[in-house]
């Protein structure tokens, strides 16, 4: 007979299921609930998002101290705004091409230096200045050199050909020479090809290719990395991408950045700067190795390119600002064949005839760059923004970049050495 809740049996049954259940209850909480789901364990020290030369510094530092670190990258290679293309029989360098002399990161790469080229040439309808013309132009571009200085103090960041018309011909050549200076003055080349050599650099770096992070949540005891085919909970993370991408709000924070912070990011544009390289099938321009020319073509373009890149057969056009806008807008084909209109405007048609095949950058339609390089903007006082953009979110999120330490690929590879030092006094304390 099946015993009834009232009978002895049964309720000395119940009473004990009880008193069991009594029982683990007040283990329970005596515990602090230690039944529950124990709390994820790290899985790495150290996440990094961006496989830039930032985030490569960064991750071969931690290595280096003894700590685990994992870098997820957006794109399906490493290098970020640094790589070589070899397709046109010469090193193409897409994005940074030099290394500063002497610098830490040269060293590093155990990069050799091209010697400086001493060949440059100003062009004028189809024909190199004069001697005369020369000096003319050296006093013309020493006076436009103080205007642009006197407008760079009074507005840090502005363009002075916006302020400033151009009288003659030398004075439009001497404004674009000058206008289109980049941050890589005193760099020399690297003829193997500087994307190829933080390539072969970082060659032991765990990396995650095709990982696109859009989301760090910090608000637990780990920081959560975010991407949309896979999370990873590290102890701290450094976050390296450019500052373009950034301030378009990727990836996302939780909690949020603080308004300085987003304002400093907002603060900072990314440069429009492009890049065109021409290959050719046999011997077409007559000239040294690496020669920089500025021409002033019939129809008032100014071209600026280098000739003979390592000594190859072949040329880079430069293209700035709104010309590189509309290069980029062109696609691969056509931008080939706008460098060749340019060097066939200043060296002739017959150029055409050794067109060997193109290859062009368009770094501002690129999502995970925005642009070529991080610019002030004017009336900000670029120190401090990148100040601000350089410190630690939470304590445990840390940034670095060029955007935030000065200096192109110095200064990002010095940026990468500083978060993993910050990561670590952190780590350390934990």
């Amino acid at each position: 007979m099946r015993p009834s809740i009232n009978s002895p049996i049964a309720y000395n049954a119940v009473t004990m299921r009880l008193a069991r259940r009594s029982l683990l209850s007040a283990a329970v909480a005596a515990t602090g609930a230690s039944l529950a789901s124990p709390a994820r364990a790290a899985d790495f020290d150290v996440a990094i998002v961006g496989a830039g030369v930032a985030g490569l510094a960064a991750a071969k530092a931690l290595m280096a101290a003894g700590k685990s670190v994992q870098v997820l990258e957006a794109r399906d290679r490493i290098g970020g705004r640094t790589i070589t293309d070899t397709g046109l029989g010469f090193a193409f360098d897409l994005g940074a091409a030099g290394l500063a002399p002497g610098g830490a990161l040269a060293r590093a790469l155990g990069a050799r230096l091209a010697a400086p080229s001493l060949a440059a040439a100003i062009v004028l309808n189809g024909k190199e200045l004069s001697p005369e013309d020369y000096a003319r132009y050296e006093k013309v571009a020493a006076e436009l050199g103080k205007t642009f200085d006197q407008v760079r103090k009074a507005l840090p960041g502005a363009d002075p050909r916006q302020v400033f018309t151009p009288r003659e011909a030398l004075e439009q050549i001497a404004l674009a020479e000058l206008a289109r200076r980049t941050p890589f003055e005193g760099e020399q080349d690297v003829p193997e090809g500087v994307g190829l050599l933080v390539a072969r650099w970082a060659a032991k770096v765990p990396v995650k290719t095709g990982m696109r992070v859009v989301r760090l949540d910090s608000t637990g005891s780990l920081v959560r990395v975010v991407a949309p085919a896979l999370e990873v909970a590290a102890r701290a993370a450094i976050v390296t991408v450019p500052v373009g991408v950034l301030a378009a709000g990727e990836p996302s924070f939780a909690p949020p950045l603080r308004p300085d912070k987003r304002a400093a990011a907002a603060a900072m544009r990314m440069a429009r700067y492009d890049k065109v390289a021409v290959g050719f099938s046999r011997e077409a321009l007559k000239a040294p190795a690496d020669a920089r020319v500025t021409a002033l073509t019939r129809t008032g373009r100014v071209v600026q390119a280098v000739l003979r890149p390592g000594g190859h057969e072949g040329a880079i056009v430069m293209a700035e600002g709104d010309e590189a806008h509309e290069v980029e807008g062109l696609g691969p084909t056509a931008a080939g064949a706008w460098a060749m209109t340019s060097l066939a405007d200043v060296f002739g048609k017959e150029l055409r005839s050794a067109f060997a095949g193109a290859r062009a950058t368009r770094w501002s339609d690129d999502r995970y760059a925005r642009g070529a390089w991080s610019v002030v903007r004017p009336g900000r006082e670029g120190e401090r923004d990148r100040f601000v953009l350089a410190q630690p979110h939470q304590g445990r999120i840390f940034f670095a970049g060029e955007a935030t330490d000065a200096g192109t690929l110095e200064g990002a590879y010095a940026s990468g050495l500083r978060a993993a030092n910050e990561a670590l006094a952190v780590l350390g304390r934990r």
